[in-house]
């Protein structure tokens, strides 16, 4: 079945224009899209061959009722073009930040788009956190070459109006505006044939688009010039709500950005935007953004030029077909959806043929081009509508989810028949990459009955040399832009899926086809329902290491290192493999090597490594590295998966290293920490690293505990929004402060200055339930890793013991110097370090990173410091810095004098 789930395909001619792109098509359809309803929503798009781009900068940036309303309300092909796949945000829900982030956060919007019906295409350009600043933002990213990824995609996709952010804004978030900017000059120059010739060559051509919008974020907000409101209350009787309540049903998938998860109530809603450009210019105010353009299939005569032959007739046959399309949509009757089938037939076939006279045609260059490739897409929705209208259901099952180069995998395909009409299959097939070879096992084309079902079973032999499942971007180590590990597959979301079912069949005597990702189906954690992903291939053996980052401090007795090496065995049955390590000269490791033995399929084993460093050790890092062997190969990969109950599974896979960090950090002998983890972060294992005896504090802990055994409690980011059980218990870790404990609360956001997350927000300014003194979090951050950072009680414990924080400790910081900052409203509050940002969008010097009072015989401290993301990253002024806060409570303050002032820290390698 063609869909317009589809991707970008650079084309030489029309010949080559790929229908399909099966990497997009939902694995698991929402039942909006089946049935009558399905067909009703299919329908919508017959005679319809306008186009809509929206662009973006990051995931979440996009107005969801407007994508519904052009998508699904209006039957427009809608595209979402977002120039970042959102890496630098924060993460509400789990670990995962940097790369790992931008996957999910892909796979977030692809299951946006099952609400939504919008195809959706990526830039390359990676985030690089929050930026005050579109001229730091377009160094970052490299101007010209996102120019080029925008104009890349508007070329590909050809729209006929470009929806964009704001051009202009006073305050944070200047991604949004860099990439309002490169929209509004990609509007021009993608029809340029002088700008980025080489995507010519590719085969791509010029595009003029008729209109470009600028919008507020997310839809939101003012917008400069005469207003065009795109009305989204409106009720749609087929998706049974608003068009803006399915729109708060989508958005609500970016969930690990902390979207709202209520539906949005019935009632007027709308997106505001003002034209920026138009070719030819727009006379007069306009009462919607496709105002002035006729979106209809007839109207695609009035593209083909002045003085060709056949003008008339071209209209003529368009005209004839427009009313086929309505024909087609008059026959729907939502009580039987099959009888629709006889039209929709029709109309296919009427279609086709019109593509290959057109195409034949030796007169009107580009406009034929532009008309045929449209008449194309007609053709897909037509096709899909009629498979709805038939009933047929493809289905397509792997017996593994995960398979290994080489191995054998069975695939079922069945094509279901749910109407009563018969019909003929031709044939029931798996496609294949390149290496791979399919054998069928039973099954046969012939006819299919109403009710029934036609099934075939597949033997798939995958590569030897088959590529692991991972993202076909990689970020460039320089600087802030993604490569292309396989270029073919740019702008996608994802590579192509490695298995794809195909159903050939006859309806009312047409030949249509039906393709499905195989996929694998398994039951989500305890009632997440039914779950599906496509069939990965992963290596035999997944190699990791714990700890990820090892300390050896260079002020204490040199002592060895224990690192684990865990193997996974990926492939079938019983194994046997060996582990070792891998360590710089002068370092020893001990056993040199380690044999494993599996089971079965999936099972983890592990080997315990001595590592001691050499006598003599400078500050810097160093990386050991595992190896795994089976079968005489060597693996050096983990396999990360990324998997939430709202996300399609995916993986990275990283190198199975460890980094040694070699610092002149000390903490306070006898310190003990209790750690409240968070929504996520690394801070717990750095913590032990250093040598600190910590525990992880479960509800019972915080309620019932016996506190006194730390010196220290840890909050992790977030920890006030995600654990009702530390909301609970602030009361009792306030008593425990007053008498001599140090708590110390890492970032939080606005939920932090209420008393439950869920609660009505709090009057603006109100201090927050969990702060000792009146203070709350406030949205200030310093978003410059590079910022100049100022001292302002130099002699203060939290700077000098045990560990002076100097100059050298600020270097090599990654992304930013802190968010979410604390604004104190008490003299009882310390502050003590300020820093400015650069920008003239985040003006004035900012305080509130980091902050102290003393509470009773203990002390509270607030750190804003982006210490979640140092000490991952290696950052020594990081963990000489968390050294020092934990060690801050220890009982006996005369052992906390000043250290003398060591050596700067070494950036890391």
């Amino acid at each position: 079945m063609v869909s317009r789930f589809r991707t970008l395909v650079v084309v030489a001619s029309l010949a080559l224009l790929a229908p399909l792109a099966p990497a997009e098509l939902p694995l698991q359809a929402l039942d909006l899209d089946r049935g009558a309803s399905g067909l009703a929503l299919a329908m919508r798009r017959l005679g319809v061959a306008g186009r809509v781009l929206f662009v973006t900068a990051h995931p979440d940036d996009e107005n969801n009722g407007v994508l519904v309303r052009l998508s699904r309300g209006l039957g427009l092909r809608t595209g979402l073009l977002t120039l970042t796949r959102g890496e630098g945000g924060q993460n509400a829900i789990g670990p995962e930040l940097f790369e790992a982030l931008g996957v999910l956060r892909t796979g977030e919007l692809m299951s946006m788009h099952r609400y939504d019906g919008v195809e959706q295409y990526f830039g390359r350009a990676y985030e690089f956190g929050f930026s005050f600043s579109v001229e730091e933002t377009f160094a970052k990213w490299g101007r010209e070459e996102t120019l080029g990824d925008v104009v890349r995609v508007v070329r590909a996709f050809r729209p006929d109006v470009i929806l964009t952010l704001p051009l202009e804004g006073d305050g944070g978030g200047q991604h949004h505006q860099a990439a309002g900017r490169l929209a509004r000059e990609a509007f021009r120059a993608a029809a340029d044939p002088a700008r980025f010739p080489e995507q010519l060559r590719e085969g791509l051509r010029p595009w003029q688009a008729r209109k470009i919008y600028q919008g507020g974020v997310g839809g939101f907000g003012d917008v400069p010039g005469k207003p065009v409101r795109v009305p989204t209350g409106v009720y749609d009787p087929v998706l049974g709500m608003t068009w803006q309540q399915l729109g708060s049903r989508s958005r609500a998938m970016h969930r690990c950005q902390g979207a709202g998860q209520l539906v949005g109530d019935p009632g007027p809603a709308e997106g505001v935007f003002s034209l920026l450009d138009a070719e030819p210019a727009v006379a007069g105010p306009e009462s919607d953004v496709l105002a002035g353009l006729d979106t209809t299939l007839a109207g695609l005569a009035s593209r083909w030029p002045e003085g060709f032959s056949g003008s008339e007739s071209l209209a003529a046959d368009l005209t004839s077909l427009q009313a086929k399309m309505a024909g087609a949509r008059a026959a729907f009757d939502p009580g039987s959806p099959e009888t629709a089938v006889p039209a929709l037939a029709d109309a296919l076939v009427a279609t086709r043929a019109l593509v290959q006279q057109i195409d034949g045609r030796a007169a009107g260059g580009e406009a034929r081009a532009e008309i045929a490739e449209r008449l194309q897409e007609e053709e897909g929705d037509v096709e899909g509508a009629l498979v709805l209208a038939q009933g047929l259901v493809l289905e397509a099952r792997a017996d593994d989810s995960l398979v290994i180069p080489g191995q054998e995998v069975g695939v079922a395909v069945a094509l279901f028949n749910e109407a009563r009409r018969a019909l003929d299959v031709e044939g029931l097939d798996v496609e294949v990459p390149a290496g791979w070879t399919v054998e069928r096992r039973d099954g046969e084309a012939g006819p299919l009955l109403g009710g029934g079902a036609r099934q075939a079973r597949f033997a798939v032999r995958v590569a030897p040399d088959a590529r692991p499942s991972q993202p076909y971007w990689r970020r460039e180590t320089d600087r802030d832009r993604n490569e292309l590990l396989v270029p073919g597959d740019e702008t996608r979301p994802w590579g192509p899926p490695v298995l794809v079912a195909r159903a050939r069949c006859r309806l009312n005597g047409v030949a249509t086809t039906l393709r499905t990702p195989v996929a694998w189906r398994y039951e989500g954690t305890f009632v997440g329902g039914e779950r599906r992903h496509e069939v990965q291939v992963v290596p035999a053996l997944s190699v990791r290491v714990s700890p990820q980052i090892s300390v050896v401090r260079l002020a204490a007795p040199r002592r060895s290192i224990e690192v684990r090496v865990f193997a996974r065995h990926m492939g079938r049955g019983a194994a046997t493999a060996g582990v070792r390590l891998e360590a710089p000269p002068g370092w020893s490791v001990d056993p040199l090597s380690s044999p494993l033995r599996f089971s079965y399929e999936g099972e983890e084993a592990g080997a315990r490594f001595t590592v001691t460093p050499p006598p003599v050790l400078a500050v810097g890092q160093v990386r050991l590295r595992a190896v795994g062997v089976a079968q005489g190969r060597e693996y050096r990969e983990a396999v990360q998966a990324v998997e939430y109950d709202h996300v399609e599974r995916r993986q990275l896979l990283r190198p199975a290293e460890t980094r040694v960090l070699a610092l002149d950090i000390r903490t306070a002998p006898g310190a003990t920490v209790g750690y409240v983890m968070g929504s996520g972060d690394a801070l717990a294992e750095a913590i032990r690293q250093m040598g600190v005896p910590l525990t992880l504090l479960t509800a019972e802990d915080l309620l019932f505990g016996d506190l006194r055994r730390f010196t220290t409690i840890v909050t992790g980011i977030r920890a006030y929004e995600t654990r009702e059980d530390l909301r609970s218990s602030h009361g009792r870790l306030l008593r425990w402060v007053e008498a001599g404990g140090h708590l110390v609360v890492q970032y939080n956001r606005a939920a932090f200055n209420r008393l439950a997350p869920e609660a009505s927000a709090s009057p603006a300014n109100s201090p927050s339930p969990y702060t000792p003194y009146p203070a709350l979090v406030t949205s200030e951050r310093i978003s410059d890793e590079t910022a100049p950072m100022r001292v302002l009680v130099p002699g203060h414990p939290l700077l000098t013991a045990p560990n002076r924080i100097g100059e050298g400790d600020w270097k090599s910081w990654v992304q930013e110097r802190g968010i979410q900052f604390l604004a104190s409203r008490d003299p009882r509050y310390t502050e003590l370090l300020a820093a400015t940002d650069p920008f003239p969008y985040n003006p004035g010097e900012k305080r509130g990173m980091l902050v102290e009072a003393q509470v009773g015989k203990g002390t509270w401290t607030y750190v804003g410091l982006a210490l979640f993301r140092q000490v991952p990253a290696g950052v020594p002024g990081g963990w000489r810095l968390l050294a020092n806060i934990v060690s801050r409570a220890f009982p006996d303050r005369g052992a906390l004098r000043p250290a003398p002032l060591g050596p700067p820290a070494r950036p890391p390698e």
